[in-house]
């Protein structure tokens, strides 16, 4: 898909910093700025590495300060909020930006200035931590004109290190830029830019300001077309020149797209754009030597959760099935006692088991890949985790997760966060779930057939349906015609939420279809938006209308009514499977009508807050703005499975 802004999407530089680009490397480094080309948050960064695939980053470049002089006039093209209010104010000459992952592997700013035209391209490496820079400059009437760039640094050194063949920039002792370009390089003495202002930070209670250095420049006089090219990164270039190595990074950068769109399994524009957009999740791990999903730009890390939740839209439907296994093979390595890491090791740390719902998510997810992939030979290998996972559901392991008398699954005591609601305010956890969540419970049934049907043993069908009938008599909400969301004998075991729809959604289900059109009903009348569901139905007292403010009063509200995005993708797999089962010709025409019109909102939200992306979440009244991370792996994944699904069953 093609995002086109232009001045009606920065009448004022705070309008401006609204909405922003992002592109990764595969290893948990990115570039990501604001469509004006600011930073307007503290992790904004023109060059963020991965120094340790994927979560120790290190935020090297924050940006560029560009300059054009014109007949002896200077001409600031950057855009930066100031902490003193003396404000780079470049955007005024900034005439479109766009984003286009189909036709253009490069982010585009075009600015116009007094007859001489500036088209700026970033590109990223793929596995590499290099973030490469155009300019295209045209000064058809021939006046004198030049270009001054400061690259703004993050971290610098007392004395710098030159390397007059690679202009190499040295940050301490371990650390080191390698600057690459066909302009001319000048040193100076380091200095601090001055403190910028990140409006986006304390719009959601971060440190709002933060500075860096300039400690050298980059000068070029303009004939009447001239390319000038800055390549940044923590490795020497091989290429001889800065512009191969640019040329070099966009042809790779387009051929890995294409690569991409050949081997999924969707086919519109839609599908084809969530998946290139998924691309950005999948990253290398280096402690595992193996593959992992990072939850979210630009401050999430790989979570096991959040890996399982986005596992099939990122590989599975995409036709990534390599990169999937060496997934599952990484987390099978870390389960312990039944449990899956939800947290990885970094160093000498210990992985954090704290999630009822990942290892039973890992069994499923095992089976879809097996599915999709048809790799039989996989169960072999993969089969005695998964027996550990269910015998310890099974007898009882850590955080109170046992299998109770009635086969279903309890979880949870004290202060333990144990479900995708998770969030903990100092001694309080405004959404404990403690006792027998929903999903958990739908994800252990299934997680049984998928044993039955791997191994033919007959125990697993008897206690699924065991399962089953003690599910159909105890979560049915008769008064609300929809699944209570945790048995626990307290007010939110009847509290209308968004957890109930993954009772529709695993390979093996429970209801009757009867009961699954009552669910769709009671989640699209109470819950639904065009960019997710509310956690909480609007009208229960525990209603958060807006996720905003210092990190105590967001978290209150994080699961109490905000929007969130993934579980849309569930949503819509609901219907088209109900659809599919329905038998009512009509019926199903209107759930693909009404399908088709979602999928059709949803390229609004691709194009607000992060281009090309989905954010975590988004207000619980009326979504308008994306809060949160603004580029979710399970937010892009769940709904690329949707489409995925719509695609072959509609």
């Amino acid at each position: 898909m093609r995002f086109e802004y232009d001045k009606k999407n920065w009448g004022s530089l705070e309008e401006g910093e609204k909405n922003c680009f992002l592109l990764t490397n595969g290893l948990g480094g990115y570039s990501s700025l604001s469509i004006i080309g600011a930073a307007a948050r503290g992790d904004h960064a023109l060059l963020m590495s991965a120094k340790r695939a994927p979560n120790v980053r290190m935020h090297l470049v924050t940006n560029i300060f560009e300059k054009l002089i014109i007949d002896d006039r200077e001409y600031i093209l950057t855009s930066q909020r100031m902490k003193s209010g003396n404000n780079y104010t470049g955007y005024q000459y900034l005439e479109r930006f766009v984003y286009d992952d189909f036709d253009d592997a490069a982010p585009a700013w075009t600015f116009k200035i007094n007859g001489v035209k500036v088209v700026k391209k970033i590109v990223m490496a793929h596995d590499e931590n290099i973030a490469a820079l155009k300019y295209e400059i045209d000064n058809p009437v021939g006046k004198e004109v030049s270009l001054e760039l400061m690259p703004l640094l993050r971290l610098t050194s007392k004395k710098e290190n030159f390397d007059d063949s690679q202009k190499l920039q040295q940050f301490d002792e371990m650390n080191m830029l390698y600057v690459m370009t066909n302009a001319e390089l000048f040193t100076r003495e380091p200095e601090l830019f001055g403190e910028m202002y990140f409006s986006q930070d304390e719009r959601d209670g971060r440190e709002e300001y933060g500075n860096v250095f300039i400690n050298h420049r980059l000068n070029a006089h303009i004939s009447v077309k001239s390319d000038i090219y800055v390549i940044l990164g923590t490795e020497r270039c091989t290429d001889a020149e800065a512009g191969k190595v640019f040329d070099r990074l966009v042809q790779e950068r387009k051929e890995r797209r294409e690569q991409l769109m050949n081997q999924a399994g969707v086919s519109s524009e839609l599908g084809k754009q969530l998946l290139l957009s998924a691309d950005a999740y999948v990253v290398r791990r280096d402690s595992t030597n193996g593959k992992s999903i990072i939850a979210g730009y630009p401050f999430f890390e790989d979570w096991g959760r959040d890996t399982m939740i986005a596992l099939a839209g990122a590989t599975m439907v995409t036709g990534r099935f390599a990169e999937c296994k060496s997934i599952l093979q990484t987390f099978a390595k870390y389960v312990k006692n039944g449990l899956l890491p939800n947290l990885f090791p970094e160093g000498d740390e210990n992985p954090m088991y704290n999630s009822a719902d990942a290892p039973l998510l890992f069994v499923n997810s095992v089976y879809e890949y097996i599915e999709h992939a048809n790799d039989n030979a996989f169960k072999d290998e993969i089969l005695p985790v998964l027996e550990q996972i269910i015998n310890e559901y099974k007898n009882g392991t850590d955080f109170h997760i046992k299998m109770d008398s009635d086969g279903l699954i309890m979880a949870g005591s004290g202060l333990e966060q144990l479900t995708w609601m998770d969030v903990r305010v100092g001694d309080f956890l405004p959404t404990p779930r403690h006792g027998k969540p929903v999903e958990i419970n739908a994800y252990w049934y299934s997680a049984l057939m998928v044993m039955y049907k791997l191994t033919q043993d007959r125990a697993y069908q008897e206690l699924a349906s065991k399962v089953k009938d003690s599910f159909q008599k105890k979560f049915w909400n008769e008064s609300e015609q929809c699944l209570k969301d945790v048995l626990s004998g307290g007010k939110d075991e009847n509290q209308i939420r968004c957890n109930q729809i993954w009772a529709l959604t695993m390979p093996f289900t429970m209801l009757p279809v009867e009961k699954e059109a009552l669910i769709i009903k009671k989640v699209k009348d109470e819950l639904y938006t065009t960019v997710g569901l509310r956690t909480l139905a609007k009208d229960d007292s525990d209603f958060h209308s807006i996720y905003i403010g210092p990190m105590e009063e967001r978290d209150r509200a994080y699961h109490q009514g905000t929007v969130w995005a993934f579980p849309l993708g569930g949503y819509y797999r609901a219907c088209i499977r109900y659809a599919a089962k329905c038998g009512d010709a009509v019926q199903k025409e209107r759930i693909k009508e009404e399908l088709a019109s979602g999928f059709d909102a949803l390229e609004v939200w691709l194009k607000e807050g992060c281009a090309s992306q989905i954010a975590e979440i988004y207000d619980g009244d009326t979504p308008t703005v994306s809060r949160g991370c603004y580029a979710q792996a399970w937010s892009v994944a769940e709904l690329l499975r949707a489409v995925y699904d719509y695609e072959k069953n509609m």
